[in-house]
């Protein structure tokens, strides 16, 4: 039998990851050994109550996996239920963190992910300092933190490293952008099939002329485009860098201008498409959940009209608000309204007035920071 050395393993210098990417801020982001992403942690957290729980998981790989909190932040029945879930999983082998991420979900068809993964130090220490429990894996460049919400989807680093300025603005911003997403191509095909008379006479006619030679019905055509958008996505992922973007405009001219202008593929239709699919970059989380309901909501409101969009819409909050990440309501601070945590959730203000942790996240030690005095009128 031969025999390796496994002892040296060569790792790949520290880079900015593809995600996540700030105009002003740290740019370090985690690699594939374990002990670097240790590092760039604790340097940022070098507090001894930042403890760290070994396990051992998969029968032939013998992986690595870390359980990280902060003892004196974190909700200790949080971590308990968090290290016993680990402790349950039995397979063959654990070969990235997205494995962790799927036996952490109690609901294994569920159409959120109870844990966010982050590939940025910086991120993960801000999240531990809130509570947060992280979850690092050998061998893999992405780190979990539970519990997750969907507030975390809105908010971004440039938030806290570009100054206030604007912050407000953008997160509204990237709510609206989620809806356009998801709701846009469906509210078309309800607006054109059932609901005309709320259509300004010239947008009518503009978009009667437009698909008057259409050869699908527009339920179809619509399916179709977006079909066709989410094969350029696709390929544009595995495909060298150098060829991705040569063939995403090829993919769009030919399909935005050639298919449009030769009446396989109505305008409007194509421009909807554009419009939900550029929008739903917004959220870089969360594509492929929206990419689900927007499959989704074209149909309902194909079928079913505004009023099929409507009821569809009012399912989806109430399933979206029933969920529940390791005690941590995946709504909230919305739902339940929690009016603390609202200092930090649509409405961003300065830090220094951010006294207390989310609450929307368990923890045993609410307070942060001190109130700084006022000097004002002093010399």
């Amino acid at each position: 039998m031969a025999k390796t050395d496994s002892t040296t393993v060569p790792e790949r210098s520290l880079t900015e990851p593809p995600t996540g990417q700030v105009l002003l801020g740290p740019r370090e982001g985690f690699i594939e050994s374990i002990d670097t992403n240790v590092a760039l942690i604790t340097k940022r957290i070098k507090s001894k109550d930042l403890k760290w729980v070994e396990l051992t998981i998969g029968k032939y790989t013998q992986t690595k996996v870390l359980l990280g909190y902060i003892k004196s932040i974190a909700d200790p029945s949080v971590v308990k239920a968090v290290r016993h879930r680990l402790q349950q999983i039995n397979c063959d082998g654990i070969i990235d963190a997205s494995y962790i991420s799927e036996y952490l979900n109690p609901d294994p068809v569920a159409l959120y992910a109870t844990a966010a993964a982050e590939e940025k130090p910086d991120i993960v220490a801000a999240r531990l300092l809130e509570g947060r429990i992280a979850i690092l894996v050998d061998g893999s460049p992405v780190v979990l933190t539970i519990p997750h919400i969907f507030l975390e989807n809105i908010q971004n680093s440039n938030d806290y490293y570009g100054g206030n300025a604007g912050v407000n603005l953008k997160r509204i911003i990237r709510l609206l952008g989620a809806f356009i997403a998801i709701l846009l191509p469906g509210f078309f095909l309800a607006v054109s099939l059932y609901h005309l008379s709320i259509i300004p006479l010239n947008t009518l006619a503009t978009i009667a002329n437009a698909t008057d030679n259409d050869l699908f019905p527009p339920i179809i055509e619509m399916i179709i485009v977006i079909l066709l958008f989410e094969i350029i996505y696709e390929a544009t992922l595995v495909m060298p860098k150098h060829l991705g973007s040569a063939t995403s405009i090829i993919a769009v001219f030919v399909v935005g201008e050639v298919a449009a202008s030769v009446g396989l593929l109505s305008a409007p239709t194509v421009l909807v498409v554009a419009i939900s699919g550029i929008t739903s970059y917004i959220m870089p989380n969360m594509i492929a959940q929206i990419s689900v309901l927007r499959f989704i909501f074209c149909l309902v409101g194909g079928f079913l009209g505004l009023y099929g969009l409507v009821a569809g819409l009012v399912v989806l909050l109430v399933y979206t608000a029933s969920l529940d990440s390791y005690g941590a309501p995946f709504l909230a601070p919305f739902a339940p309204y929690i009016a603390d945590d609202q200092k930090d959730a649509l409405e961003k203000v300065p830090f220094p007035e951010m006294i207390k942790r989310p609450q929307s996240i368990p923890n045993c030690n609410p307070i942060r920071q001190k109130a700084m005095e006022d000097d004002h009128g002093q010399n």
